[in-house]
């Protein structure tokens, strides 16, 4: 079985259960979110992919009684005709393979690094290793953040408190970019 929910017999277990019901329902809306605004962002194959998964996965836990019958036809097809290893692997290439073929272009600060190069001819190389090193902290204290939300969430603390931090730096430096970028326009080299 994918999700069991077992049966609730103490009134005090009753609430712990309808507390982890609320923040796993808050933990899947922002992943939700995350998704459809990554997709929005990155209109491609992996997005939309992601992006079907994770509503099939949400769905699936969230009425895992009413489609427990479509789950084990699901089972006995698998174990009949051994399709799903097979159509994974081809489903995992083919993604694979599209990742790899386009260009990685998600950067922040991007065409602020573009601009201040044309502007500041002589300094590419300190300037491209400035933003490096700002994308590579950046980068490093998000990934720290979110391991220490994990950690808070698994052992019933308070992981709220801890995401704020990070979600409000996330969506300060995502608004620099934005602001960045319209003031800075297309990001031409030309001074002047």
């Amino acid at each position: 079985m994918l999700f069991h929910v077992p049966k609730i017999l103490k009134s005090g277990q009753i609430r712990h259960s309808q507390k982890h019901s609320a923040n796993f329902q808050v933990l899947m809306l922002t992943a939700g979110m995350t998704t459809v605004l990554d997709t929005i962002l990155n209109p491609c194959l992996i997005s939309l992919t992601t992006l079907s998964f994770s509503f099939l996965g949400t769905g699936a836990i969230i009425w895992r009684q009413k489609l427990d019958s479509f789950f084990s036809y699901l089972t006995k097809f698998s174990e009949k005709y051994k399709v799903t290893c097979s159509a994974l692997t081809v489903l995992g290439t083919f993604l694979l393979l599209d990742a790899l073929a386009t260009p990685a272009q998600a950067q922040f600060f991007q065409t602020a690094e573009t601009w201040m190069t044309g502007q500041f001819t002589g300094a590419e190389e300190a300037i491209t290793l400035s933003f490096n090193v700002l994308r590579g902290l950046f980068i490093l204290y998000l990934g720290i953040s979110l391991v220490r939300v994990i950690q808070a969430a698994r052992q019933d603390e308070d992981w709220q408190n801890l995401a704020r931090t990070p979600m409000i730096i996330l969506i300060a430096v995502t608004m620099g970019d934005i602001l960045a970028n319209l003031i800075i326009g297309g990001g031409g080299a030309t001074g002047g």
